[in-house]
Parts: C-alpha cells; structure tokens; sequence
C-alpha cells in the first residue's frame, strides 16, 4: 500500500536516479528477485549523489557503486512511504509486465487449449496425430498469430467440418457460411481453410501425391465451385419434366457421352432420376471406356459414369443421387493403388459394387502391366491384394476394354 505519494514521488523521481529505477523495472519484468546487488560504472557525480542520498549514506567517490534493491525497500517502508518496492515502482512509473510469469501464463494457456481440443475430437482417433502436431510445431499458434482465443473459435470450426465428412456435396461457400456467418470465411489464403485442409489432408487417400486444394475439398464433399470438374456419363435418362432430362434423354438418344456439373445436377435434385430405380448403373475410372462404349454401341450401351481417377464433387452428388433412388451401381477401375483406393472410397461412402474387380478377374486379365509395389487393402476381397503384390503387376482398364464394352452391350 502506498502510505505518502508525494514523499515517494520527491524520492524516486528524480532524472538522476533514472538508471537504478530502470534497472529495478527490468528485473521485475524478467521475473527476477529483488534480492541480489546491483552494481553501476560510468556513474555520473549527479547520479552518485543522487544514490547516496536516497540511501541516506555518505558522499562516495569514483564511477562505480553498488545498490541493494532491499535496502532502499527498507527505506521506503521505515519512512512510511509504501510497503513494498514493488508497489513503489508500479505507482510512480506504470504498471510492469512480469515476461516469464506472462510466458508460463501463455505455455499454460495453449496446454489448456491442447487437452480441451484433444477431449472435443475424441471421438476422431484418426486426428490425435494431426491435432498433436499442430501444438508440437506451433503452428496452430503461428496461424492464430499467437491469439488463443480465436485458435479455440479455428479448431470448433474445424472439428465441425471434420465431423460432417464426407459432406452432402454443399459448395464451400454455403459451408462458411453455415459454420461461421461468413461467406468468405473459408476463401484460399485464409487460416481457417489452411487449418482445415491440414487436417483432411491427412486422411485423403492420394495424401502421398499432394492432392490439390479442389482435390481436398472434393473428398470431403465440398464444392469450389459449381461448374468446374463436371462428371462424364453415357446413356443416363432423367424426368424429362427436367432441364436436365430434356438434356441428357436427348444425348442418350444419339448415344452421345455428355459431361454433367454440379450445378445442373443441384437443380434437378435426386428425384430427377426416380425413374431409374431398381435399375443397373454402369460406373468407370477412365474415360476411355466412355469413348468406347459410345464409339462401339452408341445408343445401346448400358448406362455408363465415368469418375475420371479420383471422384469429383460432380461425381460424388451423382452417385448419391444414383444410391437414394435406389439404382445399383457397378464400378470397374484399375488393378493399382489408386483404382483400388477410389473403389474403396466409392463402395464405402455410396454402396457401388465392383464389376469385374475380383481376384479371380485379377487373374484371369493379367497381363505384363506396369510394376507395382505393395498394394492397398481392397475392401471386397481379402485374396485381392495379396495377389497383386505376389504379381507385382497393375492391370488397367484399357486393358479389359473388350470385357467391358461385352457388359455394356447386354
């Protein structure tokens, strides 16, 4: 408490003194003691004097003196003035931040932040690691500039996002805006998309190939934009009541392959294709079967996707409209790693079934393909993988065009 302002004002603020009452700020600030000496060369005959009557002692000579903080704490009190050095420092010149107490304060803070996170994706094993590793290198932190409260207000955006994969094909404009008001909010560049991208990236497929920006998005069910990386068919039909019936009914007629957007398919919605229920959908990797196909048995050919590689957002929303009218769909796609990786994700997230993608199929178009090495796990038949590796040959579809083009044609 301090107990005479004024005494302590003519005291301590004096230009003279300026150095030792810095030097007594800086050691509050670094969280230092005022226990230990201080010790000042190159004094001036002012400061000097200035020093040795603050602690009431006699004139000394020379550049160098010494100072114990206690000793003018203990002056203060005895003459009333305050009760603490401490307290005398922050009334006469401001408030000192204590750095160490500020930074323990903050490591603390970001500990805090790290388990509460850890606790709120529990139920996301598949991200501890992700999620460590963004308290590890301090990125979460570089990317918040520091600010703790606003990693807290990224990571509940983020978790949300996580937990919404795969999304119902929603454009990232109407996901911002959902999650945080923002339309904008999660525009390449930002924090919060990086953050968010950091995270599926570590669980998309192709994750060793540096999948893009859209590539990222896309596997989550999110749409850049709507009329980019639209989706091949061959022969669908559609409610003719519907622009796009009256547009894809028309190309079947002729047999012509037709590339479907995200935004047609929107428009129409899944009940477009009510008349297909119950019905079989033929579904490939390369568009070299579509051409194919069209080329060979133009209007007569089954009805035939194309995902072009890994699925895009035109493709997924089809595919789902496709599975909630009830349609079977058949998918074939290359003996390697990414074929089989598509087949799983197409087979797990909208029920399709493989066409001539047995072990047994393996085997019997097994040709001198490209090498392959190791292999991912196919999801419909243990034996498939092992033979492949046993091989150690792909076999792509270009290579069975004959087999498939026999199955369009039935």
């Amino acid at each position: 408490m301090i107990h005479d302002p004024i005494r302590l004002q003519e005291l301590l603020e004096k230009p003279a003194l300026g150095r030792i009452m810095n030097r007594l700020r800086r050691r509050l600030r670094h969280g230092r003691d005022l226990d230990s000496v201080m010790t000042f060369s190159d004094l001036s005959s002012e400061e000097r004097s200035a020093i040795d009557r603050l602690l009431g002692r006699r004139p000394s000579s020379g550049t160098a003196t010494s100072v114990r903080p206690r000793e003018v704490e203990r002056i203060l009190r005895e003459g009333d003035v305050c009760d603490s050095l401490e307290e005398a420092l922050t009334h006469a010149f401001g408030p000192v931040l204590n750095e160490r107490l500020s930074r323990e304060a903050a490591r603390q803070q970001w500990d805090d932040l790290h388990a509460s996170v850890a606790q709120q994706l529990s139920d996301l094993p598949s991200y501890h690691d992700w999620l460590d590793g963004l308290f590890s290198t301090g990125r979460l932190k570089r990317w918040c500039r520091g600010d703790c409260v606003l990693a807290q207000r990224m990571m509940d955006v983020a978790a949300t996002v996580l937990r919404g994969i795969p999304w119902p094909v929603i454009s990232l404009a109407d996901l911002a805006t959902r999650l945080t008001n923002d339309s904008h909010a999660l525009d390449r560049g930002l924090a919060l998309p990086r953050l968010c991208l950091s995270a599926i990236k570590t669980q998309h497929p192709l994750k060793d190939h540096d999948p893009s920006r859209r590539q990222l998005w896309e596997w989550a069910g999110v749409v850049i934009d709507e009329l980019s990386a639209p989706v091949l068919v061959l022969n669908l039909r559609a409610d003719p009541a519907t622009l796009l019936g009256q547009t894809i009914n028309t190309l079947a007629e002729a047999g012509e392959p037709f590339h479907l957007s995200v935004r047609l398919l929107r428009l129409a919605g899944a009940g477009a294709f009510q008349a297909m229920s119950g019905q079989v959908v033929y579904a490939c990797e390369n568009p070299t079967v579509v051409a194919t196909a069209a080329r060979r048995l133009g209007s007569t050919s089954r009805p035939l996707i194309c995902t072009s590689g890994q699925p895009a957002s035109a493709a997924q929303l089809l595919l789902s409209q496709l599975r909630d009218v009830g349609c079977r769909v058949l998918y074939h796609g290359d003996f390697d790693n990414a074929g089989i990786t598509i087949a799983n994700l197409l087979i797990r997230r909208f029920g399709v079934e493989p066409w001539r993608m047995s072990s047994e199929d393996y085997a019997a178009s097994m040709t001198k393909g490209p090498v392959l090495t190791n292999c991912v796990a196919a999801s419909w038949d243990q034996h498939l993988s092992g033979l492949l590796v046993a091989a150690g040959r792909a076999v792509l579809e270009e290579s069975v065009l004959d087999l498939l083009i026999e199955d369009l044609s039935k």
